[in-house]
């Protein structure tokens, strides 16, 4: 991975959880102070996960996946 310096700009990811009475009011804040690139609300998925295999083979996956591609990435892109 190259080095970043002070003045570049970069794109982060992170996941919060709010009260969703404060959702609209927590976006807007970003978007005033943030070039906001993405943001969703993400499903609780906890149930599915503990009481469905196939689900759970494929989050694993997904995960998997995530790696290798952070891996091709921090390799090839200068």
């Amino acid at each position: 991975m190259k080095m970043i310096k002070l003045k570049d700009t970069v794109t982060i990811n992170t996941t919060f959880k709010i009260l969703a009475e404060d959702l609209a009011f927590f976006e807007n804040e970003l978007r005033a102070v943030y070039d906001v690139v993405d943001l969703k609300i993400i499903t609780d998925t906890e149930k599915l996960y503990t009481e469905d295999s196939h689900f759970k083979k494929l989050v694993k996956a997904k995960k998997e996946a995530t790696k290798q591609c952070e891996l091709y990435i921090n390799r090839h892109n200068g």
